[in-house]
């Protein structure tokens, strides 16, 4: 979402042109007068897409890459302007790669390098992936281009020390939230204290903690749920599954499948505490955000940007990534105590709104681009 909102947000002020394969919606888009080109995926793409085998899957990605990759250069070329690429894939590759006149006004959003996630995951879940390549190609991009934005400074300092970039390149500039639509909302009456997790339900999420710790939680209150918003497929779904229904709780957690962004609210409207437990580095998490804007106490992991999105634990609480005690321990404490869940909530609001809203954002936002267009 934060593309959309950067475009509705910098439509008045500049002419900008979005260029993407995946599906937009076209109502949107158009009643914000939002100019945008859905490209047309190569029908080769769909004949190789399902692919097995790692090495065959290289192969395959290297061709799409390259058929992506021509597909936008072709269209960028015939622009001018500044440039910006969502994070580094090979369409941003190949175009600072080849146009090297427009590198400074090439703009690199950073959301999360595979050279900082590389080492959270498994071997396992790294089948199919050049991992050296993909670093090498990370640190060509940053260097090459005019300027990086992140969302958080933890990830602004961890660019600097991996990748060896110099600090006046990159900006920090907060991920934008719609705090109109993730606002505070009545909630239900409900005998059950209800725990919200809303992401996908994979290890590297930390769903394996929440479902132990949910597991403690249970034995000593009868009255908690959890719900699980987002895709859930996996190893860890199996074996969360497995536990779960040893354990007897099946009737106690949830799982919804996706969910429409127009209907997240209700879900944080309905949740006592949210709870973002991941254990793979995040450096802004819309999950705590969108918690943070419901005016609900957020519990997440101390990892990446994830305490600076909490306001370093003054606007929500923290706990070690990974420690099912803490965590444990931590939704206790709100548990509890309802007084310190409504004033946790009501600065979590506050802060979310003075630091990742549209109306807070846009003015950051618009010096950093006529900066650099001066």
């Amino acid at each position: 979402m934060h593309n959309y909102f950067l475009l509705k947000m910098l439509n008045p002020f500049f002419k900008c042109k979005s260029f993407s394969f995946s599906s937009l919606d076209d109502n949107v888009m158009l009643n914000n007068n939002i100019e945008y080109e859905k490209l047309e995926i190569p029908s080769i793409i769909n004949k190789i897409s399902n692919v097995r085998g790692s090495a065959l899957k290289n192969i395959t990605r290297s061709i799409s890459d390259k058929l992506f990759s021509k597909e936008i250069d072709n269209k960028l070329i015939m622009n001018d302007g500044l440039f910006e690429f969502m994070d580094i894939h090979s369409e941003g590759f190949t175009f600072l790669k080849n146009r090297q006149s427009k590198r400074k006004r090439t703009i690199i959003r950073a959301h999360t390098p595979f050279g900082l996630l590389r080492k959270y995951l498994f071997q396992e879940e790294l089948k199919g992936v050049d991992g050296w390549f993909a670093f090498k190609r990370e640190k060509k991009c940053f260097n090459w281009t005019g300027q990086i934005t992140t969302p958080s400074t933890d990830l602004k300092n961890k660019i600097i020390d991996l990748y060896n970039i110099k600090s006046e390149k990159i900006y920090v500039l907060p991920n934008i939230l719609d705090t109109n639509h993730f606002r505070p909302m009545q909630k239900s009456k409900s005998n059950y204290f209800k725990i919200l997790h809303i992401g996908r339900f994979e290890r590297t999420k930390g769903v394996e903690t929440l479902i132990k710790a949910f597991t403690k939680l249970s034995k000593l209150f009868n009255n908690i749920k959890l719900i699980n918003v987002g895709e859930a497929r996996g190893p860890s779904l199996k074996k969360c599954m497995e536990w779960i229904e040893q354990e007897g709780l099946s009737k106690n957690v949830q799982f919804t499948g996706f969910v429409k962004y127009e209907d997240l609210p209700s879900y944080y409207a309905a949740a006592d505490v949210v709870v973002v437990p991941s254990e793979i580095y995040e450096s802004f998490s819309y999950a705590v955000a969108q918690g943070m804007a419901c005016g609900k106490p957020v519990i997440a992991s101390k990892i990446g940007g994830i305490p600076e999105t909490l306001n370093y634990g003054e606007s929500g609480i923290l706990f070690n990534p990974g420690d099912i005690d803490d965590l444990t321990e931590k939704i206790k404490l709100l548990y509890h105590d309802l007084k310190m869940r409504r004033l946790i909530g009501d600065s979590a609001r506050l802060f979310c709104k003075n630091n990742f809203s549209m109306e807070t954002l846009q003015p950051k936002y618009l010096a950093f681009y006529q900066s650099i267009l001066k």
